[in-house]
C-alpha cells in the first residue's frame, strides 16, 4: 500500500479487512499518520509472515526542519523552547557519519514504547513524565540530498525499531541547536518499493485486492533460501526438525554454515499436491530457524501438508 497522509496504519488495515469481509489482516511496520508511503499489508494466512517482512530494511525520504524542536519530534507537535540558529550544510555533512551503523537511540516520548506497562504516548498526552531507555538500532544510510538553509532532505535506510523522528531530533541537538521531522515518506521495505504500491482508493472491492496479492515468497525475497527435496518438505510440513545433513548442502543464496538462530525460507519445487510457485518455480514450505539439532520450522506454510 502507498499510505496517504492523515491515515493511521491501523485505519488502512481496518479498511482492507472490512472490504474482505473480516479476513485477518495486518501491516508489516507502522507508519505515523502524518507520514506517507509504503505500508506492506498481509492478509489471511500471510499475517503469519508479518514479523519477517517487518524485519527488513526500511528506506525513507525525510525532510528535517532545523531551528525548532517539538514535543513529538515532528511537525504535528507543539514547539519547544526558543528558535535556534540553523546549521551550515558543511556542519551537517561533518556529523552524519556519527549516526551510521549501530547506535543507541532514545525513542520519542510520543511513541508506542511501553513505560511501566503503559504506552509512552498515553503518558505524554496526560502530562506525565516519560523516561525511555535507549534502544540499540541500526542506520545503514543517512545521506543529505538537499538543503535550503533551514529544511534538509535526507535519504535514509534503517533497521527495525529505528525512529526517523528521533534521528531528526538528535541531529539538531548534535549540531548545537534543535530540529524536528517536517515530512516523511517511506519508499521501501525489504524487497518492496513504493513505486509498485497502490493507494487505498485503488482497492474498492475484493477483486481489486485479490489482483494485488503476491506469492508469499515475494515477501521473503531478501531472506536466504534453503532448497529442500519433496521428502524434506514433508518433514517440515509436519512441523518436524530437519537435520543439517539432510538439507544443509542444498542451501542457496547463503554462504557457509548457518549461525544459531539464523532464519531462512525453506522452498521446494512444487508437485501435486503442493501449493503455488513463484516465477522461480519454487514454492514456500516453511520459514525455518537454525538450532543445534537442525532447521526448526517457525512458520509452516504449505497447507497441503498441514491440517490448516
Amino acid at each position: 500500500m502507498d499510505k496517504d497522509e492523515g491515515l493511521s496504519s491501523f485505519a488502512v488495515v481496518r479498511r482492507i479487512r472490512a472490504t474482505l469481509g473480516g479476513v485477518r489482516t495486518g501491516h508489516a511496520g507502522s507508519l505515523d499518520p502524518f507520514a506517507t508511503g509504503l505500508l506492506p499489508v498481509c492478509v489471511g494466512r500471510a499475517t503469519r509472515l508479518v514479523r519477517f517482512v517487518a524485519g527488513g530494511a526500511k528506506r525513507y525520504r525525510a525532510r528535517v526542519c532545523f531551528g525548532q524542536a517539538t514535543d513529538t519530534d515532528d511537525a504535528t507537535g507543539q514547539p519547544l523552547g526558543v528558535p535556534a540558529a540553523c546549521p551550515e550544510s558543511s556542519a551537517i555533512l561533518q556529523v552524519l557519519p556519527e549516526f551510521l551503523g549501530e547506535i543507541d537511540q532514545i525513542p520519542p516520548r510520543y511513541s508506542a514504547k511501553r513505560v511501566g506497562g503503559r504506552r509512552a504516548y498515553r503518558l505524554a498526552r496526560a502530562g506525565r513524565p516519560v523516561r525511555l531507555a535507549p534502544s540499540r538500532v541500526r542506520v545503514d544510510e543517512l545521506r543529505l540530498i538537499g538543503y535550503d538553509g533551514k529544511v534538509a532532505e535526507f535519504a535514509c535506510q534503517v533497521g527495525p525499531g529505528t525512529y526517523i523522528r528521533a534521528l531528526a531530533r538528535d541531529l539538531g541537538e548534535r549540531l548545537g541547536g534543535a530540529a524536528h521531522l517536517a515530512a516523511l515518506r517511506r519508499t521501501g521495505v525489504g524487497p518492496f518499493e513504493v513505486s509498485a504500491a497502490t493507494r487505498l482508493d485503488g482497492l474498492p472491492n475484493r477483486d481489486a485486492i485479490a489482483a494485488r496479492l503476491l506469492d508469499p515468497l515475494a515477501a521473503l525475497n531478501g531472506m536466504p533460501r534453503l532448497l529442500v527435496s519433496p521428502a524434506e518438505a514433508g518433514l517440515l510440513g509436519h512441523g518436524r526438525v530437519l537435520p543439517y545433513g539432510a538439507a544443509g548442502e542444498h542451501a542457496d543464496q547463503a554462504t557457509g554454515p548457518p549461525s544459531d538462530g539464523e532464519v531462512r525460507s525453506a522452498v521446494a519445487a512444487p508437485h501435486p499436491p503442493a501449493g503455488s510457485a513463484d516465477e522461480s518455480g519454487l514454492a514456500l514450505i516453511a520459514v525455518v530457524s537454525a538450532t543445534p539439532d537442525g532447521w526448526r520450522p517457525l512458520v509452516v506454510w504449505n497447507a497441503a501438508r498441514t491440517s490448516e
